[in-house]
C-alpha cells in the first residue's frame, strides 16, 4: 500500500474549556505539517468550544474539513459509525487517544463487536506532567479486550526520556524578550485581589504597562478583583476577545510576564523564555501541588537559589488553597516576582532552550509510529 494512504485518527473530549482541544488541534496541525501526505481525522465532542479557538469550525456538522484536517462530531453516532466502519475500519488503523478521553460508543462497537480483521493500534497521548512517572510509562504497552486492538502509552514531558513538547515552527526559536511588554492573565477562578493589587503597583512603574485579561474560567474573578482593588487604574486592564490559536501565540510572545493555567498555555509559556507563574488545575487532596513541585524541580537548575526561592514562593501561593494564603501574602509574593523579571528571564530562557533540545513531540511520535507500528506490523 502506498504511504500516502496513511490515516491517523485523533480523539478529544473537551473537559477543561480550551486546554484539551487546544493541545490536540496543535497536534493535528503539526502532524499535517510533518506528513502532508497523511490523512488526519479529528473526532471531538464539543464543536462549540473548538469554534472559540478556530472560527472556521462550524457547529452541528457531522464532518467538515478545517485546514485540510477532517473534523468529526463525536456525538453523531450514526454518521460516524457508518463512516468509520468502512473498509474493515481502515480509518481506525492508528488512533491517538488523547488525555484518557475514552472512545465513543460507536467506535467501541466497531473495535470490539464488529470483528475487524485488521489490527488497530491505539496510542495513548497522556496529560503533560513533569512527574517521574512520565518517563516510566513512556512507550509502555497496555492490554485491551481484544488482541486485535494494540495499545501503547506516549508521554509528553520535559526530559529526553519522554516525548517532549509540541514545538511547531513558530516556537523553535526564542523571540526577543519584550521587557516593556504587558502582563498576561489567564487563570482559574480564585480570589485574585492580591494578584490584582500587585499588578496595579507594577503598572504604575511605567506608563506603557498593561494587564491583558484572557477569556476563560478565571476571567470574571480577576475582573471583579481588579474593579474592587484597582479603581484608579481602569485603563490598565485590557479585556481580550476570544483568540484563535495563532493570535494567542502572538499575544503571549509580546508579553513580559505570564500568569497562565492549564497544559496548553503552560507548555507555550515553558517554550517562550518569558517569566511565568503557573496556576495548575485544582485537584482533590491538593494534588496540583505535586504537579507544581515536579515542574519546579525541572526548572530549579536554571536559577540561583535566591531567584528560585522567589519563583517557588509565588507558584505555591497561587496553587495552595485560598484559606491558607492571604491576599496580602499573595500580593507580596507576586510583587517580589514582578520586581525581579529582568534577572529571572535568563533562567526561563535557558529552561526553554533545554526543552527545545528534547525535540518536537509530534516528530518524536511519528518516528515512533513509523518504527514500531508501520514497519513492525506492515500496516502500509
Amino acid at each position: 500500500m502506498d504511504a500516502s494512504l496513511l490515516e491517523i485518527t485523533l480523539l478529544c473530549k473537551v473537559v477543561d474549556n480550551f486546554g484539551d482541544i487546544g493541545v490536540v488541534w496543535r497536534l493535528c496541525r503539526q502532524l499535517k505539517k510533518i506528513r502532508p501526505d497523511c490523512t488526519v481525522n479529528l473526532i471531538t465532542d464539543n464543536l462549540e468550544v473548538f469554534n472559540k479557538i478556530n472560527d472556521s469550525v462550524k457547529i452541528k456538522i457531522p464532518c467538515q474539513a478545517v485546514e485540510n484536517i477532517n473534523v468529526y462530531d463525536w456525538n453523531d453516532y450514526d454518521y460516524c459509525y457508518n463512516c468509520f466502519r468502512q473498509n474493515d475500519g481502515e480509518k481506525l488503523s492508528i488512533i491517538l487517544e488523547c488525555f484518557q478521553c475514552g472512545r465513543p460508543d460507536w467506535m467501541e462497537k466497531i473495535l470490539f463487536e464488529d470483528k475487524l480483521n485488521r489490527t488497530v493500534n491505539v496510542v495513548m497521548i497522556d496529560y503533560l506532567t513533569a512527574e517521574d512517572y512520565a518517563e516510566t510509562f513512556h512507550c509502555l504497552k497496555s492490554l485491551t479486550r481484544s488482541a486485535k486492538v494494540q495499545k501503547v502509552n506516549f508521554m509528553p514531558g520535559f526530559t529526553s526520556k519522554t516525548g517532549g513538547l509540541i514545538i511547531d515552527d513558530k516556537w523553535k526559536v526564542l523571540s526577543e524578550y519584550n521587557k516593556k511588554g504587558p502582563a498576561f492573565v489567564f487563570t482559574y477562578e480564585r480570589n485574585w485581589q492580591g494578584l490584582a493589587s500587585a499588578l496595579e503597583e507594577w503598572c504604575k512603574k511605567s506608563p506603557e504597562k498593561q494587564v491583558l485579561l484572557a477569556q476563560g474560567r478565571g476571567f470574571d474573578s480577576f475582573k471583579k478583583a481588579w474593579l474592587e482593588k484597582c479603581k484608579k487604574s481602569p485603563e490598565k486592564l485590557v479585556e481580550l476577545p476570544y483568540l484563535n490559536q495563532n493570535d494567542w501565540d502572538k499575544t503571549l510572545k509580546k508579553c513580559s510576564v505570564l500568569f497562565i493555567r492549564g497544559e496548553e498555555s503552560m507548555s507555550r509559556a515553558c517554550l517562550s523564555g518569558i517569566p511565568f507563574v503557573w496556576h495548575a488545575y485544582p485537584q482533590s487532596d491538593e494534588y496540583q501541588l505535586v504537579k507544581v513541585n515536579a515542574l519546579l524541580g525541572r526548572m530549579k537548575e536554571y536559577f540561583s537559589d535566591s531567584l528560585f526561592s522567589l519563583i517557588k514562593r509565588v507558584w505555591l501561593d497561587f496553587n495552595s488553597p485560598e484559606n491558607q494564603i492571604s491576599s496580602m501574602e499573595l500580593k507580596q509574593a507576586t510583587l517580589d516576582f514582578l520586581n525581579n523579571l529582568d534577572d529571572l528571564q535568563k533562567g526561563f530562557s535557558d529552561f526553554a532552550i533545554s526543552l527545545q533540545k528534547n525535540g518536537d513531540l509530534v516528530s518524536n511520535l511519528m518516528t515512533f509510529i513509523e518504527k514500531n507500528i508501520i514497519m513492525s506490523t506492515n500496516i502500509l
